[in-house]
């Protein structure tokens, strides 16, 4: 009887650890794949022709059919300022700004003492207005929000590119706001409009137009259709797309921030990484380029169906991949990385999981700094 419960011990004792190297095998090694001739071929048709992206300080070589979004928000020094891009053609921009203007001068606030709610108007310098022009109003903040909250929303069209900058501003120097200036905190019912028109001038001059392909040399970060001059230690939040060829089935999503969210992406929790009914496919870590990354794949039923009146969710493929997740900074921002495969319902028009596996790990091996982001 001792003998037979000894063996049963030293069975239960081997099938664990079979089943620990198992597991341990195919989270470390599950990108070690032989693809067939075949599907080699495939793979190497799509990454064979493959540019250097900027992204932030980073820079990341994709396939030249995914192509950007037209169109970029990024938030800046602690979300005070926004910042967007969108290419723009010139008769649309003046257009846009026009009725933009009218818009504003047509809005009320709530309390009539608060007077016109687009305060005033500023011209953006420029020596050549048929390359480059540009506008900033002074408006309230919101109509319901007494006058001393102001934003200026800045306009400036260069190169086929529009850009957008909205900066948080007061201006407290109204009559009716000399007591609350000696009793409020200070500088809240001062006027700092000056200043801050003369910061995102500043702005305007520090941010150049950028071509999706074209890779800057010197100090600076990189966002969708524009480069900001000069290190940056202001808190950004930024997030780029790339779609393979603009079909939304398939495609890249990276978001950059200098914050870090203290927590390592394979410690998030299941639901924040994959929607429901999803399954994790791999999840382990590798190194590439000096970087730490984290990697978690799933497969579920994740993508809706385009076709009106149906319900129906398709099947794919989320990767996700995080970088410097923890104890972020300027220099070494949190980079997310994700892609998105929703699987064909051709299936002889569908990479297979192998093949995505490859294709993955070949565009995130390529993940590096720009080392002439910074000064130093």
């Amino acid at each position: 009887m001792k003998i037979n419960q000894k063996y049963s011990v030293i069975i239960i004792i081997t099938v664990a650890i079979v089943l620990f190297f198992a597991c341990y095998l195919f989270y470390k090694n599950n990108h070690k794949i032989t693809l067939s001739t075949e599907q080699q071929q495939q793979v190497n048709q799509l990454l064979g022709n493959s540019a250097t992206r900027c992204v932030g300080v980073y820079l990341i070589d994709l396939p030249i059919d995914f192509k950007t979004d037209q169109v970029g928000q990024l938030y800046y020094q602690d979300n005070d300022v926004i910042i967007s891009t969108q290419q723009q053609y010139l008769p649309p921009f003046k257009q846009m700004v026009a009725l933009r203007e009218q818009e504003l001068k047509n809005t009320k606030p709530i309390d009539s003492i608060d007077g016109d709610f687009l305060k005033a108007i500023y011209p953006v310098s420029t020596d050549n207005p048929d390359k480059m022009q540009g506008i900033i109003f002074e408006r309230m903040e919101d109509i319901t929000i007494p006058d001393v909250a102001r934003i200026l929303e800045g306009y400036r069209w260069q190169d086929e590119v529009t850009l957008k900058i909205e900066m948080k501003a007061n201006n407290g120097l109204a009559q009716r706001y000399d007591e609350d200036r000696a009793t409020s905190s200070p500088g809240l019912y001062d006027n700092n409009v000056p200043k801050k028109l003369n910061e995102i001038n500043k702005l305007f001059e520090r941010i150049s137009v950028l071509d999706d392909l074209t890779i800057p040399t010197e100090p600076g970060f990189c966002f969708t259709n524009v480069f900001m001059k000069g290190e940056n230690r202001e808190h950004k939040d930024m997030n780029f797309i790339y779609q393979y060829d603009g079909n939304e089935d398939f495609y890249f999503s990276i978001d950059s921030e200098d914050q870090s969210y203290n927590v390592a992406l394979l410690d998030i929790p299941a639901a924040f990484i994959m929607p429901e009914f999803g399954k994790t496919i791999y999840k382990g870590t590798r190194k590439s380029k000096h970087l730490s990354l984290e990697e978690w794949i799933t497969k579920g039923k994740y993508f809706e169906d385009n076709i009106v009146g149906r319900d129906f969710m398709h099947e794919g493929y989320i990767f996700t991949l995080g970088i410097h997740m923890v104890n972020s900074n300027y220099r070494t921002p949190k980079l997310v990385v994700k892609m998105f495969y929703k699987i064909p319902i051709d299936k002889r028009k569908a990479y297979t999981e192998e093949q995505l596996m490859v294709i993955w790990q070949r565009i995130t091996d390529s993940i590096r700094i720009r080392e002439s982001s910074f000064e130093n």
